[in-house]
C-alpha cells in the first residue's frame, strides 16, 4: 500500500521523491542548531555528511512511511472532491481542490519540512472531512470560507504566496532569515490551523487560532 501511495505522488518520478526526502533530512540537520549555516569548509561539510548519514536508512524508511500516509490522505481527499461534484457546492469544492494543490505538490516534503509534516497529514485529512460534510454544512461552509478568504487576503497583502515561495522557506531554514520571512512562515501555517478549526474541528488544532491572530502574526 505504501509503494502504491508513493508511486502516485505528484513528483515526476520515485527517484525525484526520494531525492526530496533526502533534502528534507539534510535541511533538518542544517537547522538542528540555532544559527547553523551551510558548510563553507571541507571539514564542516564532512561533519554535516556524518550527521546526515547517521541512521540514514532507518530515517528514510520512517519518512517514506510518513509521506505515504500523507499521500493516502490526499488520495482520499481527491476522491471525496470528485465524488462530491455538485453545482450547489461548486465554490466549496473548487476551494478544496485549490487547497489540496497548495499542500501536496512536487517538492512538498522538503518545502514543508520534517517538523511540520505530522500536521500536514491533519490538514489534508481536514479537506476530506470538510467535503464529506458539505451536504449538511453548506451554509456554514460559505461563512467559514469567507473567514478563510479574509485571512488569506491579509497573508497575500503581506507578500505571502500559497505554497510559500522557496526563497522564503529556504531563508527560514538557514541562518539568514529575515523577520518578514519568519512572519510569513508563521502565518502560512496558522492559515492551515484556521481551516482545521473551522472545517474539521474534531481533528483539533495545534493551538489557538483566529483571523486576528494571523493579522497579529503578520504585523511588523
Amino acid at each position: 500500500a505504501e509503494k502504491l501511495a508513493l508511486g502516485a505522488s505528484p513528483y515526476p518520478s520515485t527517484d525525484r521523491l526520494f531525492d526530496d526526502l533526502m533534502l528534507a533530512i539534510i535541511d533538518a540537520e542544517l537547522g538542528a542548531e540555532p544559527g547553523a549555516e551551510a558548510p563553507a569548509t571541507a571539514q564542516a561539510f564532512e561533519a554535516l555528511r556524518a550527521r546526515v548519514a547517521d541512521g540514514l536508512v532507518d530515517r528514510m524508511f520512517a519518512l517514506a512511511s510518513q509521506v505515504a500516509r500523507i499521500l493516502t490522505a490526499a488520495r482520499n481527499a481527491d476522491r471525496a472532491i470528485r465524488e462530491g461534484a455538485s453545482l450547489a457546492h461548486m465554490a466549496a469544492l473548487a476551494d478544496a481542490r485549490a487547497h489540496l494543490d497548495q499542500l501536496i505538490f512536487d517538492g512538498f516534503v522538503s518545502r514543508t519540512g520534517l517538523e511540520r509534516l505530522p500536521r500536514l497529514e491533519v490538514y489534508v485529512r481536514a479537506i476530506e472531512h470538510r467535503v464529506k460534510r458539505l451536504p449538511d454544512t453548506a451554509n456554514r461552509d460559505r461563512i467559514w470560507m469567507s473567514e478563510v478568504e479574509q485571512a488569506v487576503a491579509l497573508f497575500r497583502e503581506a507578500g505571502g504566496t500559497l505554497p510559500l515561495a522557496p526563497a522564503v522557506t529556504d531563508a527560514v531554514a538557514g541562518s539568514d532569515a529575515s523577520a518578514t520571512s519568519e512572519r510569513l512562515v508563521t502565518a502560512r501555517w496558522l492559515l492551515e490551523e484556521l481551516r482545521v478549526s473551522l472545517f474539521a474541528q474534531q481533528l483539533g488544532t495545534a493551538g489557538p487560532v483566529s483571523v486576528q491572530r494571523i493579522r497579529k502574526a503578520l504585523a511588523p
